[in-house]
């Protein structure tokens, strides 16, 4: 099953399959009353199932704080075949997935529907029909590394949301955050993280060096890389002894959840799936740490006359471990390891809620407790983004701020100031570069916000920030008057290479941006020109040149 959320401008593309539509219940009185209701809300509460019966449309409302999904409309094209049971199933398949305490169908009351509803589990109130919602979840933690902070980010989220879980299944880093999320304690999780280092997981010469140039970073890698080579493997005897200090025996008695760590055996390769052991403290240390393993980077684990080393060679994202015990929901935290993630099939029953960062996390062989700060809160917030607490894809934004109405505002002296950049707006190519820039659907609607953020991104905004209108102009103000990337911690080389080649070269975005921002006050033909050929750019330095000067007027 897919799920997406629906946007009036992708919408555009599919209107033939959505005209045929019909109603299934009596939401409206008619079928062409259905569909323009839905495209008339679409932007707030459409979402387009695609199940192995057919297409759905359904119009959804989402209750932050009673946790309620609301269905006030839903279409079936005509090509869908199903019974009512089964578009039940799916439905409710979506609530869990959004992991709603109830799901309302706001239908009217009639003798018929009411007793089917009934005999489905669902009692009769004013708005409609309700049930209340069984979970049996699974927590599924990738591997990772030095990534592994981002999932206790996400636990604490979760957690939030009062969201718990009958399983947890973890390979790598995942597994060795499994055992922190079955303590339950989240202050000691975050203290792990919060004071991690390089000599604290590995023994190698360079390990207690701070990289803060590509330089240091390259250093790093191949002082590991030769201790690797001399020992087999850097050991992982610093590792062991930090999770001694951390875990507590008695609180793994404590919990009902289920941890299962996955390893890889030598020298077939097999992939062997461990059951945690409460009462096994030591065993379960051996396991945790051949799960992490990542030979022969780091030393194979010997257990029981046989070696492991990392899952992930064979399964870095166990999902169908979770799917094995029965899990009928499964909230999978993907942190960008290196790992194989196998392929499973999971049935339209299961639902599924995939987490993960668009950011770089880092290098996954770096622990930096600044950077593993930065990442634990991008977890937290890129979690509370996708229950709707906050707005945003790169950034995070509190819900009630929107730029639209300054987009508006902006458009119009565009139009006036700039007509030959108006026009570009209005081609199918300027926002197909403006989707692949944000890597994300850029519904109209958000247009504003959107390019806000895409500003932002170019210019090297913390993302660990929430957000008002005011403090992103403040932000953007302040970095456009420095004019420069301020260089960071415990970046990977990919980060490296990314700030140097926008520092230093001439043509690089950044550049660019700056360019277009200090000539906004001219109008040459020739800059017209060089606007049109980088449009995105120039629109990212016109609209922040237009928002910067409406702060400084107040």
């Amino acid at each position: 099953m897919k799920v997406k959320k629906l946007t009036s401008i992708d919408f555009l593309a599919q209107r033939a399959g959505f005209q045929e539509s019909q109603l299934v219940f009596s939401f409206f009185e008619s079928h062409s009353k259905a569909r323009r209701a839905f495209l008339a809300d679409i932007a707030q509460r459409g979402w387009q199932i695609d199940s192995r019966y057919g297409r759905f449309y359904l119009a959804v409302q989402f209750d932050f704080d009673q946790k309620t999904l609301t269905i006030t409309n839903l279409l079936v094209e005509a090509a869908a075949d199903f019974t009512w049971k089964q578009l039940l199933a799916v439905t409710e398949s979506f609530a869990r997935s959004r992991f709603v305490a109830a799901v309302l169908w706001q239908l009217p009351h009639r003798t018929p529907l009411a007793e089917w509803f009934i005999q489905q589990g669902y009692q009769v109130v004013p708005q409609g029909y309700q049930r209340t919602l069984a979970y049996q979840t699974a927590l599924v933690l990738g591997g990772g590394g030095a990534h592994g902070a981002y999932q206790i980010g996400v636990w604490q989220a979760l957690q939030e949301r009062g969201i718990t879980f009958e399983w947890i299944t973890g390979t790598s880093v995942g597994a060795l955050n499994g055992a922190l999320i079955l303590m339950n304690d989240v202050e000691a999780a975050v203290d792990l993280w919060a004071n991690i280092s390089n000599e604290q997981v590995l023994h190698y010469p360079l390990a207690s060096v701070r990289a803060q140039t590509l330089r240091d970073l390259m250093n790093q890698a191949n002082s590991l890389v030769r201790e690797a080579v001399k020992s087999n493997g850097a050991s992982t005897e610093p590792l062991a002894k930090l999770l001694q200090k951390t875990f507590d025996q008695e609180k793994f008695s404590q919990t009902a959840c289920h941890l299962l760590i996955c390893t890889t055996r030598l020298p077939d390769f097999k992939e062997t799936v461990y059951a945690f052991d409460p009462s096994a403290v030591e065993e379960n240390l051996h396991w945790l740490l051949a799960s992490a393993s990542f030979y022969p980077a780091m030393q194979a684990q010997k257990i029981n006359d046989a070696y492991y080393i990392d899952g992930g060679y064979r399964n870095n994202l166990p999902i169908d471990v979770a799917v094995q015990q029965g899990a009928t929901e499964c909230i999978t935290v993907d942190v960008q390891g290196p790992g194989i993630n196998k392929r499973t099939v999971v049935t339209e029953e299961t639902a599924q809620l995939s987490l993960g960062s668009p950011w770089s996390l880092g290098s996954f062989l770096v622990f930096d407790a600044q950077r593993s700060l930065d990442n634990m809160t991008l977890g937290y917030l890129e979690t509370l983004k996708v229950f709707g607490k906050y707005q945003g894809h790169w950034y995070t934004f509190e819900r009630t701020v929107d730029f639209q109405p300054l987009w508006r505002g902006f458009l119009k002296e565009l139009r006036q100031t700039d007509p030959l950049l108006y026009q570009e707006l209005k081609k199918k190519e300027f926002w197909k570069k403006m989707r692949k820039f944000y890597q994300q659907d850029v519904p109209f609607e958000q247009w504003g916000r959107i390019l806000i953020e895409c500003t932002a991104k170019v210019l090297y905004l913390a993302p660990t920030v929430i957000y008002e209108q005011e403090t992103m102009l403040t932000a953007l103000a302040e970095k456009i008057a420095l004019k420069a990337v301020e260089e960071a911690d415990a970046w990977s080389i990919t980060e490296w290479l990314s700030y140097y080649r926008d520092r230093f070269f001439v043509l690089s975005e950044q550049n660019r941006f700056f360019f277009f921002y200090r000539t906004q006050q001219l109008n040459l033909p020739a800059l017209q020109q060089i606007r049109r050929r980088y449009p995105l750019t120039a629109l990212m330095a016109a609209y922040s040149h237009y928002l910067l000067k409406g702060a400084e007027n107040g």
